[in-house]
């Protein structure tokens, strides 16, 4: 199994895949806080996840099945922001390099 998250503009993407030849259940968590963590709207076919009572997700992928979801609603055009908003790793890593 192989699940990447990406952030841009205070939005986020996740695809997850099965590269496995046989079907496999996953239990993930999106690694993001608060309520839109909880719900994965489900990009290509209204099949969406939202998070059990443990926070994670639950999915059964069946052989190479793969799934692209944006976490939290569809409202996402609302909260995107007009550049990238700096982490504080970000700003350290500014800090250090001359």
């Amino acid at each position: 199994m192989l699940a990447i998250r990406y952030d841009w503009r205070n939005n986020s993407v996740l695809f997850v895949h099965n590269l496995a030849a046989i079907s496999k259940e996953v239990a993930f968590s999106t690694g993001l806080q608060g309520n839109e963590a909880c719900v994965l709207v489900n990009l290509l076919t209204e099949d969406h996840s939202r998070a059990r009572e443990d926070g994670r997700h639950h999915l059964l992928l069946e052989a190479y099945g793969y799934r692209w979801y944006r976490v939290g609603g569809l409202d996402y055009l609302l909260k995107r922001s007009d550049i990238e908003t700096p982490t504080p790793r970000d700003s350290k890593r500014k800090r250090t390099m001359h």
